[in-house]
């Protein structure tokens, strides 16, 4: 394979710089990434020939094969003799794409950048990528948005849209042209301009006024709890612990999981923000504390992730989710060097509501075959159980104790019958509130009250409730 230089022109023909020219004039062959750029006119001017790939755009189902198409078609070209690939800026994906598959054969000039008439205007932090990287961005309102090479209204339409993601849709913003000229308009007319071609680019200002933003992302989120707990922030965020928040964080999480139960999608975002904030609370107070920052609760997680699907990230192999459920619990055995299956059994944590305990422990102790082989196997204990605690009762001794192996039973019997023992004490419990609601309202319509009743006579009411449910 011959030498490949790639070549950064800039949009005018005057942006060329003496060690790209000489380059231009010393390969077999030039190929411009679009003829919409200055060099085409001082190739001419200059006798050189050239080629270009704009006949790609037509062919490629989206940006990142036109990048891959490029990439390939410089490389062919290179099989019969040097060749200079020249693009508006040396960042473009092709030349990513061509540096990957041709590595050391790829040499690169650099060009001026060709957001240059913008950056005067940036003051600030910036972050700076072309158009087509509109999906995978990432954008922070408290930073500049510099954005190139906009060739396209229907491009245009879908920046635009991610922008105000974070930036309001009225926002200033300047808009630099292909010939130069800067003049200012609001994010929300970025898809109304005159023309688009691979010159123009467009910068967002940063968003210093949190109050004004229309949408808020992580980072916003992580900047208002910091003010929140400065001096100066609010009273009740900044006298908070992990202790005075571990009770928020329970509440919280069964609220979304309320949402879920509900199905109510409205209320599940909304829960799951609050669930969020307390994540985020924690974190801030392990920061000013100098323990830990919300990177590292990102990180970890993130390592957890990646380590603990080795089905996707490593050689392991897990074609079913219980072949995937499988691998987790031997990855997770591994990762907490548990080499006994008693320790698998204490890791289970402490904290957990009493029922969903109980019914991990039997889980991790089924792992090894320690179960019964059915749940209608299972029964027998359940009435053992109640049998034993009967008696407790009567000798008044070990009664807690054998309440608790009733309750175990029957968690194990619900585990057997792939139920949730947690969801179905809930229904059972939502069951008898509704029906109490009923029969107490039947008895306030016969001009009753709960008041001085006698069981056996509230007894009565609850059958007609219990008569009516079943037609």
């Amino acid at each position: 394979m011959s030498p490949i230089i790639v070549i950064g022109c800039g949009y005018r023909r005057e942006q060329l710089t003496l060690e790209a020219a000489e380059a231009l004039k010393s390969v077999d062959r030039v190929i411009l990434h679009t003829q919409r750029c200055g060099l085409k006119d001082w190739l001419e001017e200059q006798g050189v020939g050239f080629s270009s790939l704009d006949a790609l755009y037509e062919s490629a189902e989206d940006f990142d094969q036109h990048a891959l198409l490029a990439a390939q078609a410089v490389l062919e070209a290179a099989q019969n003799g040097s060749v200079a690939y020249a693009v508006f800026d040396v960042r473009d994906v092709s030349v990513v794409e061509l540096t990957r598959m041709a590595g050391e054969n790829v040499r690169v000039i650099a060009g001026p950048p060709v957001e240059e008439g913008l950056w005067a205007l940036a003051v600030g932090a910036t972050d700076c990528w072309a158009a087509s990287e509109w999906e995978t961005c990432a954008l922070h309102a408290d930073r500049n948005a510099l954005i190139r090479e906009l060739d396209r209204r229907e491009l245009a339409a879908e920046v635009k849209l991610r922008l105000m993601d974070c930036y309001p849709e009225e926002s200033e913003i300047y808009v630099r042209t292909g010939a130069g000229e800067i003049f200012k308009t609001t994010l929300v007319e970025l898809d109304r301009l005159p023309a688009y071609d691979h010159r123009l680019s467009v910068l967002v200002p940063a968003q210093r006024e949190l109050t004004r933003l229309e949408r808020y992302g992580f980072d916003e989120l992580n900047r208002v709890i910091r003010i929140l707990r400065a001096p100066g922030g609010c009273p009740w965020d900044r006298k908070q612990t992990h202790q005075t928040l571990r009770t928020n964080l329970v509440e919280e999480a069964y609220e979304a999981v309320d949402a879920i139960d509900r199905e109510d999608m409205d209320a599940l975002y909304d829960e799951l923000g609050d669930v969020l904030l307390q994540i985020v609370l924690h974190a801030e107070i392990a920061r000013e504390h100098g323990d830990f920052t919300i990177q590292d609760v990102t990180t970890a997680i993130t390592h957890k992730m990646i380590f603990r699907h080795q089905h996707v990230f490593g050689s392991a192999k897990a074609d079913t989710a219980d072949e995937v459920l499988d691998l987790w619990q031997k990855v997770k055995k591994a990762e907490r060097h548990q080499e006994t299956q008693a320790e698998v059994l204490r890791g289970v944590t402490k904290s957990l509501p009493a029922l969903m305990r109980a019914e991990k422990v039997q889980k991790r102790a089924a792992d090894v075959g320690f179960d019964w082989e059915s749940a209608q196997a299972a029964f027998y204990k359940i009435g053992e159980e109640a049998e034993e605690l009967s008696r407790a009762v009567e000798n008044a001794s070990g009664v807690e104790e054998e309440a608790g192996d009733l309750l175990f039973a029957v968690v194990n019997v619900l585990s057997l019958l792939k139920l949730d023992p947690e969801i179905a004490l809930n229904r059972a419990t939502d069951k008898f509130t509704a029906r109490f609601a009923e029969m107490e309202r039947l008895i306030l319509a016969d001009g009753k009250k709960l008041a001085g009743m006698t069981l056996s006579e509230m007894d009565a009411y609850w059958d007609r409730v219990k008569l009516s449910e079943n037609g």
